[in-house]
């Protein structure tokens, strides 16, 4: 019993030490002057709910407005990796697609003829694909040459 009285007078002395509340400041007041303090104390207990609901609503706020700046953010991230992407992908192709005239594997442009050909036409060297086109088919008097050569080589075989 004694045990049992000890125990819930240890209780009862946490749980009031655990949700003590400040004094009561309209202790000692009577009559009229407790119905005053209580009415102020009631009203500075609402003005204080109320600011902390602004505060409360006010940081709701910002968290959205937080969140909506840090979607736009991955908005961004993502449209300039897509467009770093495709960027990327336009170089490569340029430098394929732009690649220097590779001389051939004889230097030709010593020739006299070579020369000639080139002083008639300027894209001659300059330009790859219309370099190899007259190669290929035999309009500058190298290819000839080399036609000629190879011609005169199955004719003599």
């Amino acid at each position: 019993m004694i045990k049992q009285a000890s125990l819930a007078a240890f209780l009862v002395v946490c749980a009031g030490a655990i949700g003590a509340q400040p004094p009561d400041p309209c202790a000692g007041q009577v009559g009229d002057a407790l119905s005053l303090c209580r009415d102020n104390q009631q009203r500075l207990q609402q003005q204080q709910l109320e600011l902390l609901q602004q505060q409360f609503q006010q940081q709701q706020d910002r968290q959205k407005h937080l969140n909506e700046q840090q979607r736009q953010i991955r908005d961004q991230l993502e449209n300039m990796r897509l467009q770093n992407e495709t960027l990327r992908q336009q170089l490569e192709h340029e430098k394929s697609a732009n690649q220097p005239a590779k001389p051939p594997a004889t230097d030709y442009s010593k020739s006299p003829e070579s020369k000639s050909w080139g002083l008639e036409n300027p894209w001659y060297w300059s330009d790859y694909a219309n370099t190899e086109f007259a190669m290929r088919y035999g309009w500058s008097p190298i290819a000839r040459r080399d036609l000629s050569e190879s011609q005169r080589d199955l004719r003599c075989k």
